[in-house]
């Protein structure tokens, strides 16, 4: 799932004011797997789920 968080680190000077909602800190954008909660670089569609990478791989028994 893609979740918006609010990273604001009060960077503002008097010569560089905030940018409110123009700031990608502001609502910086996370994906976040369905199984393991974590943040993820990549989600894949699964089952109806949105999961990592390594979720993913763990579905399906790798054979040796």
């Amino acid at each position: 799932m893609k979740e918006i968080r609010n990273d604001c680190c009060d960077c503002a000077t008097p010569g560089y004011p905030c940018l409110q909602n123009r700031c990608p800190l502001r609502n910086a954008e996370y994906l976040i797997c369905d199984f393991c909660k974590c943040d993820a670089e990549a989600l894949y569609v699964y089952q109806g789920n949105e999961i990592c990478e390594d979720c993913l791989l763990a579905e399906f028994p790798k054979i040796d």
